[in-house]
């Protein structure tokens, strides 16, 4: 018969109460049992938690990229505009296009970056037009990349605090966790 964990053995007359005495190695056992079902849920809510914060890091991180790499290029077409005195007068105009211009596409070798873009070429007559349409169509460019930074700006904003509830939403999962862990261990004294 395995001895009780009290050094008190039982009487003769409690025998039917001394099955609710464990030997040390049973309550040993059923200690280890605890602290391996507590390891697995561990485990798993750190994979959960992987599953749901490092997309959103990724996420994020490539949205702060290419909000950076579409602020490079304002930086470089406000630059290329400033450099032209006649830009600053007719940047803000509206003209109408020229029929004169044909659209063909070609390696852009002014900027080594072996994209495809498409390049104006005009009679020398419309010089005048053509750089007008020009700055028109690096005015569109810089308006349309301020629309991708300022919605990229927006996404990434809801991202962030999509992961900072969803932390939050954790934290406290983890506190329940342990003040439910401390109250069963407390109870089973």
């Amino acid at each position: 018969m395995p001895t009780p964990v009290d050094n008190d053995p039982p009487r003769p007359y409690t025998m039917k109460s001394q099955q609710n005495f464990h030997t040390r190695e049973e309550i040993d056992q059923l200690v280890k049992e605890i602290y391996r079902a507590l390891e697995t849920t561990e485990q798993r809510l750190d994979g959960r938690c992987d599953d749901i914060y490092f997309p959103m890091d990724l996420s994020i991180s490539a949205l702060t990229s290419r909000i950076e790499a579409i602020q490079r290029e304002l930086v470089e077409i406000q630059s290329y505009i400033a450099r032209r005195p006649e830009a600053s007068s007719t940047i803000d105009r509206r003209n109408n296009i020229s029929t004169d211009i044909h659209h063909r596409t070609s390696i852009d070798n002014a900027t080594n970056r072996g994209r495809l873009v498409p390049m104006m070429t005009s009679d020398m007559s419309d010089t005048h037009y053509h750089e007008e349409e020009i700055s028109a169509d690096t005015y569109a460019t810089i308006r349309r990349h301020q629309f991708n930074l300022e919605s990229l700006e927006e996404r990434l904003q809801r991202m962030e605090n999509t992961t900072a509830t969803m932390k939050e939403k954790w934290r406290r999962g983890d506190e329940a966790m342990r003040d439910f862990t401390g109250t069963w261990f407390n109870k089973r004294k």
